[in-house]
């Protein structure tokens, strides 16, 4: 995006209202939600293959952004905005993904590298990394996953770049060796040094090796409920509570010592909990970290990366806003 194009998202006033009622599932990438513009069509139909997925930040929120790059009006588009954060009791969950063009096509947001690529825009700031949430990782590394797959391109991070990538000279030059593709025609600076290339890459590529609880080692505090019907579950089947202001959690256990990355499993579904409370424990301390328990089922979602202690554990927790269940089926330290 132009600065001028930042500059507005950055200081618009449209809301969650304002973002268009034709949302609907994605054909392309099943979490996405598909939002697409109306009365123009602001992407390219050729091009030289999706060989790179382009990671973005927006400088702005995202329902605002979402209203904004689909206006007839500006002359920029993406393919996939992710939410960093739930600012307010009406905006969307943390990691929820829109899409905007269609996968088969080409969305203008890198200049010349439009029709070599996909684009990501990740709510939030280059200067501020809280918007970099965990949340945003879980969602993006899937999604740039996915599209390297579909590509058929290697997951690296030749392939799945920042709009700065320019910086990067090993990169340029790899560029240079193998694509008629001009490496260095943008000039934008995001996502930015706050960005954590190596917690997104670990969710695309994540690492062998693990320590897997599933709910049958767990230990269960009250009423949970089993359940088996969700096809995306780990194992034979998985446990769920109502949410609810009640301290009973589902507690995994880990009984070794060291630095890793923690890892929820669960089946999604539209009646779960956008925040989860996942708590985590380590060394002394605990981390909560909320998961949107709408998406991403079936997946090895992250939950952080700690130094572990024996006893330590992690636990599921009911206890957010009511109306939804909590799923508790399995956590992996790796």
């Amino acid at each position: 995006m132009n600065k001028q194009i930042l500059s507005l998202i950055k200081y618009s006033t449209l809301g969650v209202a304002a973002i268009a009622t034709t949302a609907q599932a994605s054909t392309d990438y099943g979490p996405a939600v598909y939002r697409p513009m109306s009365g123009c069509s602001k992407w390219y139909t050729t091009g030289n293959g999706h060989i790179f997925a382009v990671c973005h930040d927006i400088e702005g929120y995202y329902a605002s952004t979402i209203s904004y790059l689909n206006s007839c009006s500006v002359s920029a588009s993406i393919h996939y905005i992710v939410n960093g954060k739930q600012d307010t009791t009406s905006d969307y969950p943390a990691g929820e993904i829109s899409q905007s063009v269609r996968e088969a096509n080409y969305a203008w947001h890198v200049r010349c590298w439009n029709t070599w690529s996909t684009g990501t825009e990740h709510e939030g700031f280059a200067s501020n990394p809280a918007w970099y949430t965990t949340a945003m990782y879980n969602a993006s590394g899937l999604l740039q996953r996915h599209l390297m797959d579909v590509a058929g391109k290697p997951k690296d991070r030749n392939h799945i770049i920042g709009h700065d990538e320019k910086k990067n000279a090993g990169w340029v030059n790899w560029v240079n060796a193998n694509y008629s593709m001009d490496p260095t025609c943008n000039t934008h600076t995001d996502p930015g040094a706050n960005w954590s290339w190596s917690t997104l890459m670990a969710v695309v590529n994540p690492p062998t090796g693990s320590i897997i609880v599933d709910n049958t080692g767990a230990t269960f505090t009250g009423t949970w409920a089993t359940g088996s019907s969700s096809t995306d579950k780990y194992g034979a089947d998985y446990r769920y509570h109502s949410t609810a202001a009640v301290s009973e959690p589902a507690s995994y256990n880990y009984t070794g010592s060291g630095t890793h990355t923690a890892y929820a499993y669960f089946p999604a579904g539209s009646n779960r909990s956008a925040t989860t409370p996942y708590v985590v424990h380590h060394s002394g301390a605990s981390t909560t970290v909320p998961v949107n328990q709408q998406i991403n089922g079936g997946t090895w979602v992250s939950l952080g990366s700690y130094a572990f202690a024996a006893g330590d554990d992690v636990q599921v927790s009911c206890w957010t806003g009511t109306g939804f269940l909590v799923m508790a089926d399995a956590v992996k330290w790796q």
